[in-house]
């Protein structure tokens, strides 16, 4: 009758977690598909990396305007590809202020907020359009 018990309570558990984290990923995909949540924002660069896979890339800044929850953002999935091509290894450097678009909902610890849209002296990386489909495409996955 125990083991029952512990077995019914074990369901629950994981029940309440797959909701949550359903409905969390809904809520996700639901700000980032609504235009009207994202902004330009300038920043100088602080930090650059990409993850161990290579498969986004990490980028910290200073001097936020306007100021947001966090100063780390990521481009990911095909919006990656797109600025590689456009060499941005070549011309992102620590210390230069550039102009990207995001979406600013923090969504908890840990989270890394996207760009959909960056320029570098003026020279345009990844257009909105462009990357926000290719983003909505990528948290569909």
């Amino acid at each position: 009758m125990k083991r029952n018990s512990s077995l019914k309570s074990i369901m629950l558990i994981t029940s309440i977690c797959v909701l949550l984290c359903s409905c969390n990923s809904s809520g996700t995909i639901e700000y980032y598909s609504q235009k009207e949540n994202y902004i330009s924002v300038t920043g100088t660069v602080s930090s650059i990396k990409y993850n161990e896979e290579a498969t986004a890339l990490y980028i910290d800044f200073s001097e936020l305007s306007p100021i947001l929850d966090d100063t780390c953002f990521k481009i990911v999935g095909e919006n990656l590809e797109i600025v590689k091509a456009n060499r941005i290894d070549d011309k992102l450097k620590i210390g230069e202020q550039i102009t990207f678009v995001t979406a600013p909902k923090y969504f908890g610890d840990g989270y890394v907020m996207p760009i959909v849209a960056i320029s570098i002296s003026g020279e345009n990386m990844l257009g909105f359009e462009e990357g926000y489909k290719n983003l909505i495409d990528w948290l569909s996955e």
